[in-house]
C-alpha cells in the first residue's frame, strides 16, 4: 500500500466463505466476544458460518497489516454501525459478503467502502429505481436490453451507492439519491452529494469479482485509487 494522499493505495482481498469445519473452528476463537455474540444469533447454520469466516478473515487481514495477533485487534463502530480500529491507527477498512463470498478492503489515512452483491436476474428491479434513485439510474436501468441486465445494471448502481456509504458511515438512505456513473471515461466516477447529507467528494469504481456477483469500491476524495489485488484469503 502506499501512504500518499494524493494517489491513495488500497488492497482488496476476496475471501470465499464456503470454509471446512476446521478453519471454521479456528476462526471462532480469534473473534471477539461482541463478535462471537453476533454469530451465535444466526438462525442460520450456513449463516453463522459465513459471519465467522468473514469477519475472522477481517481480523486475519487486519492483523497482518498491523503486526499483532488478531485476537488483540480492538474493533469499535461509528454511530450508523461503521466499523474501525479502536486507538490511534490510521488504517482503513471495509468488509461486505454476499453468499459465499466476502470482500475486504484496507488502505491508510482515507475512509473506504466496499460492497459485494449477488446478481438476481429477473428481479423486477424498475419500480425501486423510479421511486428513489435519480431520473438517469432510472434511464440506464430501463435502456436495458431485457430482464437480466436490467437487474446487473440496477445491481452496478446499488453496489457504488452502498460502496460510498460505507466509507462515508452514513446511512444507506442517503446514498440512494446519488448520482454514482457518469460518461467520463476515467478509472473511477467522482460523487458528490448535492443534498451535502454525505458531505466531500467519493471516488468510485467496479470491482472485478466472480461470475454472478458485483461489487464497487470507494474511497474519499477526488483521486482514483490505486489497486491492489484481488488477493486471495489463501494468501494468509
Amino acid at each position: 500500500m502506499t501512504d500518499d494522499i494524493d494517489a491513495p493505495g488500497v488492497d482488496v482481498w476476496t475471501v470465499p466463505l464456503d470454509r471446512p469445519p476446521a478453519t471454521v473452528a479456528t476462526l471462532s476463537r480469534i473473534l471477539s466476544e461482541r463478535e462471537a455474540e453476533r454469530a451465535d444469533r444466526c438462525r442460520f447454520k450456513n449463516d453463522r458460518r459465513r459471519f465467522i469466516v468473514a469477519h475472522g478473515a477481517l481480523r486475519l487481514i487486519l492483523a497482518g497489516c498491523l503486526d499483532v495477533p488478531p485476537e488483540e485487534l480492538r474493533l469499535q463502530r461509528g454511530r450508523h454501525g461503521k466499523p474501525r480500529l479502536a486507538g490511534s491507527s490510521d488504517l482503513r477498512f471495509s468488509l461486505s459478503h454476499s453468499g459465499e463470498l466476502a470482500l475486504v478492503a484496507v488502505t491508510r489515512h482515507r475512509e473506504v467502502g466496499v460492497d459485494v452483491d449477488r446478481l438476481r436476474p429477473g428481479l423486477p428491479v424498475e419500480p425501486f429505481t423510479e421511486r428513489f434513485f435519480p431520473a438517469s439510474d432510472a434511464r440506464f436501468v430501463a435502456a436495458a436490453a431485457g430482464p437480466t441486465e436490467r437487474a446487473a445494471r440496477f445491481l452496478r448502481l446499488w453496489t457504488r451507492k452502498e460502496a460510498v456509504v460505507k466509507a462515508a458511515g452514513a446511512r444507506l438512505v442517503q446514498g440512494l439519491g446519488l448520482t454514482v456513473l457518469t460518461d467520463a471515461e476515467s478509472d473511477a466516477d467522482v460523487v458528490r452529494d448535492p443534498s451535502g447529507q454525505i458531505p466531500g467528494a467519493w471516488s468510485v469504481c467496479d470491482l472485478p469479482v466472480p461470475d454472478g456477483c458485483l461489487a464497487a469500491l470507494a474511497v474519499a476524495g477526488p483521486v482514483a485509487p490505486s489497486i491492489s489485488g484481488p488477493h486471495s484469503v489463501d494468501e494468509l
